[in-house]
Parts: structure tokens; sequence; C-alpha cells
């Protein structure tokens, strides 16, 4: 009896020990991967974890007379293969809309994957594209602006 108590208590001593000892699984594992994510957000997918900017820009309003600065990053994430914008407007008249444009990796018809109208200072994040594509994230040009350009990352 006295070894079987023994022999009982070493199994839940090592057991304890095993699972104090392994690696955590992760928060929230990746739920899609590449074009299993077009057209899903990257927070609800688990695609967060390890995903970096690979492309940004600034702009100023125009019309902002403070010339407030908005920001915009083009997110890739290894986890799902996937990538989205996030866009930062910090004038409260901003009134641009947010794109993720996409095209055939090796040139083809531009087109637009999903879009997020801006209204005002906040964080406007698109939804996930695959990045077996080309893309690219762009702001349209803010009502006032001289320029009539857009601003857009790089191709990716």
């Amino acid at each position: 009896m006295k070894n079987l108590r023994t022999a009982a208590l070493t199994a839940l001593t090592c057991a304890s020990l095993v699972a104090a000892l392994s690696p955590a699984a992760s928060a929230s594992a990746a739920s899609c991967s590449r074009t299993g994510c077009n057209g899903k957000l990257a927070s609800a997918n688990g695609c967060m974890t390890g995903a970096y900017a690979i492309s940004s820009f600034t702009r100023v309003d125009g019309n902002d007379p403070g010339g407030t600065v908005a920001h915009g990053d083009l997110y890739y994430s290894p986890a799902c293969g996937a990538m989205w914008g996030d866009y930062t407007a910090t004038y409260f008249a901003d009134s641009s809309t947010v794109r993720l444009d996409w095209q055939p990796t090796y040139g083809g018809l531009t087109q637009r994957a999903t879009s997020v109208a801006v209204n005002g200072i906040g964080n406007y994040v698109t939804t996930m594209f695959s990045w077996e594509y080309s893309l690219q994230l762009c702001a349209s040009t803010p009502t006032g602006n001289p320029s009539g350009n857009d601003t857009c990352t790089a191709w990716r």
C-alpha cells in the first residue's frame, strides 16, 4: 500500500512538472490561412501574433490649417499569410476612404480588396487579403486637399 501511494505521488509530481515546464499554447492560434483569410479581421482570427508593418505612409490632412498628420501601415501576418491596412486619423474632419488594393503578383488590373470609410479621429482597420497577391494600402484625398492625389504605400 505504501509503494502504491509513493508511486501515485511520484506520478502526480511528474505530471505537474511536465505541465509547468511545457510551453504555453498560443493565446489564439490562426484560424485562417492565405486566401481563406480574405475579408476577415486579423484580430478575430489569431493573425496579430508576430504581425509587422511592411510599408507605411504619412500625410498632412488638406483640411487642417494646423497640418495634422495621418498615418497608414500595411501589415503582414506570417501566421496567416495575409495582409491588412491600419490607418490612424488625427484630425476631426478627416473624411477619407482607406482601401486595400490588389493585383496579380506579376501585374495586371488593379482591383479593390476592401475599403473603410474614415469619419474623424480614430483608428481604422481593413479586413485581410492573401499575401499571394501584390497589395497596396491607400487613403483617398481628403476633401479640400489641393494636391488631388491619393496617398499610398509601396506595392508589396
